[in-house]
This record gives C-alpha cells, sequence and structure tokens, in this order.
C-alpha cells in the first residue's frame, strides 16, 4: 500500500518535487557523507611537491618594482600544511625599517578539477588577494604561475610567479608583472627563502 505523499506525488505527476521531499525526510547517513566528501576532496600526489615549503626559512627579498637599485629586505617565514594537507601556508614577516613592517601570507595548492596549481597571497601591502596558476616541472622543480591583478593606479595588469627549488632545499619565488608599453613580463621583486 502506497504511503499518502507517494499518492500525492502520482497524482500530481511531480516525480522530482516528489524525490526532494522525500531525500528531506531521510536521514542523511553521516558516514556515506564523509566518504564521498573524502573521495571528491582528498589530498592528490601532486600536493606532495609542496612538502619543500614546511618548516622554518630566513627569508631575503629583493624588491626592484620601484625602479633603480633593488631595495634589500629580511625577514623569516615558516609553512605548514592546513585543512588536512589540501593546501599549504607560508607566513613571511620581513622588516623594512624599525617604522615599516611587512607580513604575508600564500596559500599554495593543487586544484584536481583542473590540474592546476595556484597560489592565493594575501599581504600587508594591500586589501585585496593576489591569485595565479599555472605548471609544475618536476625536473626542474619549478612552477610557472600566471595571473591578473588590479593594482591601484595602474588597472588590470598580468603577472606572474616563478618559484624554484633548490638541491640544498632553499626556495626562490620571482614576481614578474607585465605593464602597457613594456616588451614582455618585468620582474618586480626575488624572494630566497634558506632553511633555518
Amino acid at each position: 500500500m502506497k504511503s499518502k505523499l507517494a499518492q500525492a506525488c502520482v497524482l500530481v505527476g511531480v516525480g522530482l518535487v516528489c524525490g526532494v521531499v522525500i531525500a528531506q525526510q531521510a536521514r542523511p547517513d553521516k558516514k556515506a557523507i564523509a566518504a564521498e566528501l573524502q573521495k571528491i576532496s582528498a589530498p592528490a600526489a601532486e600536493h606532495r611537491n609542496f612538502d619543500p615549503f614546511l618548516g622554518s626559512f630566513d627569508e631575503e627579498i629583493e624588491y626592484e618594482g620601484g625602479g633603480g637599485q633593488p631595495v634589500l629586505i629580511e625577514g623569516d617565514a615558516s609553512g605548514q600544511w592546513v585543512l588536512g594537507n589540501r593546501f599549504l601556508e607560508l607566513n613571511a614577516h620581513a622588516d623594512m625599517s624599525e617604522q615599516v613592517k611587512f607580513e604575508s601570507i600564500a596559500y599554495f595548492g593543487y586544484n584536481t578539477q583542473k590540474k592546476k596549481y595556484f597560489v592565493v597571497g594575501l599581504d600587508t601591502g594591500g586589501t585585496y588577494p593576489v591569485y595565479a596558476e599555472g605548471d609544475y616541472d618536476a625536473s626542474k622543480k619549478t612552477w610557472t604561475l600566471y595571473g591578473e591583478n588590479d593594482e591601484p593606479g595602474v588597472g588590470r595588469i598580468p603577472i606572474k610567479f616563478v618559484i624554484q627549488v633548490n638541491d640544498k632545499g632553499a626556495i626562490t619565488q620571482e614576481i614578474f608583472t607585465k605593464v602597457a608599453g613594456a616588451d614582455g613580463y618585468q620582474k618586480i621583486a626575488k624572494t630566497v627563502f634558506k632553511r633555518k
């Protein structure tokens, strides 16, 4: 014998609505939900390429964005896995002078849907994020990531990150931008992370 709800669904002829109503009444199976979430969101083997970022580093920045001689800035950084080893968080602190301090947080990851590596950067130099994505060359231990960024007073410009791990575990990150009227990308900053 059919339930009143099932009879109503047949009478109205709206099977989709009936399915939604029944699904809302059913008790969710938490184990099945957890298993499905783990299957679609588990870290991939590609995430392990970020292992060299783990730990503590001395940081040296050569900032060239203002033209002229590069400004040298020193600081420190530390990297750790977050959110179940899905993202690598890199925290950095640098002192440009006694009056000016610079902090940044970068999240590195591998998007298993797009099959692309990415970085999202936040820092005290602005109130906006920087995003770039691209590929990893395992033979060179190098990521090349591209994006676009809205820069105050300049507008939307292409950006490029080139990040390389050397044989001694040091990491070099170069940031390039492409501005109107210039040929190709121009380097604005180079950061070297040396393991402590």
